[in-house]
């Protein structure tokens, strides 16, 4: 906190200055020519405010504010505070009510809010929230039109089917594309490029990797090239942005059980890759629910061949906290991904299919944990790949 309070401090006094002078300052001097409140209405400052939301853009954050805060300050002539979120420090322009959509400038970047209190009676004084985790470009759970849940899946023929929602009803699919069937993997890694959309990568049999950057309605721009050799992996996942720099990254498995995080650059390339992990050939899946813990850290489920799963906590900064066990008889399943917040109470779900072709949404509870589960549709075994 005290990092923060002499970085806005500076911001406000600094920085500020010479961007909102005229309405910072002017309501400061205006405040101090003022007499203040008779001691029976002495203001309260009341707590600090706290920031609450999955710090990835497209996400909202929201200010929790104390019910008494600045109490008396607006001199019962107005609200008795306003509200301002900086960026790194710096006032966000423009940006000040209790909620703040996150945008793909904000990505990188760790958010704060920042009450100060009505000039009236309390001379500008000032409260502020923690800052937030590095904000996570677009991730997976945005969808690839906007909507919070939606799934892609491939047909044996090659067809790529996008399946919406509406409401608590599947929307009719989609067909989004043609000739995938010529791809061992595809995958969603989020906005993999910097353009606030979400993506597609794919691997062919040679392992040359393709990006298909999405046009955010639901379609691709030509496939460009991001790598080669990618045949070595038997395992690849895209967790979103595990290193906490604001892009999203890959995971990638080799057969021997070494797992190695691929950092993505922002504009659909890479940073040097890291060795994260040894032993992971005990897995036979591997998903990427994004932040299952609520720690605002992205994470990662992985499934053994007994079908027990387990949690494996993301540090943020490309390594690891702490794993343990979150479920057993997994093995019931064919294939079992994450896409994102299923039920829209702001927790990333998993989904499964199970021997019949049912798919099954898992609901998480925000904690490692399980709230229950529902069949969400029939008829899904068929696909070669859900994503």
């Amino acid at each position: 906190m005290g990092n923060v309070r002499r970085r806005v401090a500076a911001t406000l006094m600094g920085n500020v200055r010479r961007r909102v002078a005229a309405t910072l300052m002017g309501a400061a001097l205006a405040a101090m020519a003022l007499s203040p409140l008779p001691a029976s209405a002495a203001p309260s400052n009341g707590p600090d405010p706290v920031v609450n939301g999955q710090p990835f853009v497209g996400k909202t954050l929201t200010t929790d504010i104390g019910p008494y805060t600045f109490y008396g300050c607006g001199g019962g002539k107005g609200p008795d505070f306003s509200i301002y979120w900086t960026r790194d420090g710096f006032l966000v322009a423009g940006e000040t009510g209790r909620n703040y959509v996150l945008q793909q400038d904000d990505a990188g970047s760790r958010m704060a809010a920042h009450l100060t209190a009505s000039k009236t009676a309390c001379s500008g004084e000032t409260l502020h929230s923690n800052e937030t985790a590095p904000v996570g470009s677009v991730n997976r759970a945005a969808g690839f039109t906007g909507r919070s849940f939606e799934l892609l899946t491939r047909g044996t023929d090659g067809s790529l089917s996008l399946f919406g929602r509406t409401g608590n009803a599947w929307d009719a699919p989609r067909t989004v594309g043609w000739g995938w069937n010529i791809f061992t993997l595809v995958l969603s890694p989020g906005d993999f490029n910097g353009d606030g959309k979400t993506d597609v990568i794919a691997r062919d049999s040679a392992g040359t990797l393709y990006l298909y950057a999405g046009d955010g309605t639901g379609g691709w721009k030509p496939g460009q090239t991001i790598g080669k050799g990618w045949n070595i992996f038997d395992s690849i996942v895209s967790p979103g942005d595990f290193n906490g720099d604001g892009n999203n990254d890959i995971l990638a498995r080799e057969p021997g059980g070494a797992l190695y995080l691929y950092p993505g650059n922002g504009s659909g390339g890479w940073l040097p890759r890291t060795a994260v992990g040894q032993g992971w050939q005990v897995m036979d899946a591997l998903l990427a629910p994004g932040d299952f813990n609520g720690d605002g850290k992205v994470d990662i489920l992985a499934r053994d061949r007994s079908g027990y799963l387990y949690f494996y906590g993301g540090n943020g900064a490309g390594g690891w906290t702490r794993s343990w066990l979150i479920g057993v008889g997994w093995n019931t399943l064919k294939a079992a991904g994450a896409a994102g917040d299923f039920d829209k109470d702001g927790n990333p779900d998993v989904y499964g299919v199970d021997q019949q072709g049912r798919l099954v949404v898992y609901y998480s509870d925000g904690r490692t944990g399980w709230r229950g589960s529902e069949v969400a549709g029939n008829g899904w075994g068929a696909f070669t790949a859900i994503f």
